[in-house]
Order: C-alpha cells, then sequence, then structure tokens
C-alpha cells in the first residue's frame, strides 16, 4: 500500500482551525497542526465537501476533513440517489446513504 502526504484541505495547509473555535491559535482537528495529511494512493477527491474537506464548519464526515477518499478500483456509475453530488437529497449536509457520499458506486 502506497501512502502519499497531501496538504490538508481543512486547513488549506496552515495547520490551524479554519474557523477560529476555539481561537485563531487552536491546530486543525484533523492534521494536528502539522499541515499535511496522508492519504493512500489511488486517491480521488471528495465530492460531499467539493475536497474542502468542511461541510458547513464541521468536518467532512466521508473524508474525514482529509479532503481526499480513496478511489474505487473497479468500473463505477454515478450514484442514482444523490445524481453523484454525493449529498443526501433530503438533508445536503449529510453524506447520501447509497453511495456514501462518494457520487459513484460500483457497476458495469
Amino acid at each position: 500500500m502506497t501512502i502519499e502526504i497531501l496538504s490538508c484541505s481543512f486547513c488549506s495547509g496552515k495547520g490551524t482551525d479554519p474557523f477560529c473555535i476555539m481561537s485563531n491559535l487552536s491546530s486543525c482537528c484533523v492534521c494536528g497542526g502539522e499541515g499535511s495529511v496522508k492519504v493512500k494512493v489511488p486517491y480521488s477527491r471528495c465530492v460531499h465537501c467539493q475536497g474542502t474537506g468542511a461541510v458547513k464548519t464541521l468536518t467532512c464526515t466521508v473524508c474525514r476533513g482529509t479532503g481526499y477518499v480513496a478511489a474505487l478500483t473497479e468500473p463505477t456509475v454515478k450514484c442514482s440517489s444523490c445524481n453523484g453530488s454525493g449529498d443526501d437529497t433530503s438533508a445536503p449536509a449529510m453524506a447520501c446513504l447509497k453511495c456514501r457520499g462518494r457520487g459513484r458506486i460500483s457497476g458495469v
């Protein structure tokens, strides 16, 4: 398994809390203040949070704030429940249950 080190999407690589909830000196809850995260290769951008690592001011539950998810290796099709957005249609801040927020599902 190969791992790549990428810039933390949640804090934009700064290592501090982007929303200054505790203080402007607080460490990022995703990267722990490092400014970078380890991601398994192959990966793709998280469609649920559009790669930002955040949904509103909360850490994205699909990518855990990194902005990246493990890429599906088998052939995929666009999720019919969310139309590829990764969002639950009844509550956009929640991830689609069918595709688990990826926007794509395994298919032939």
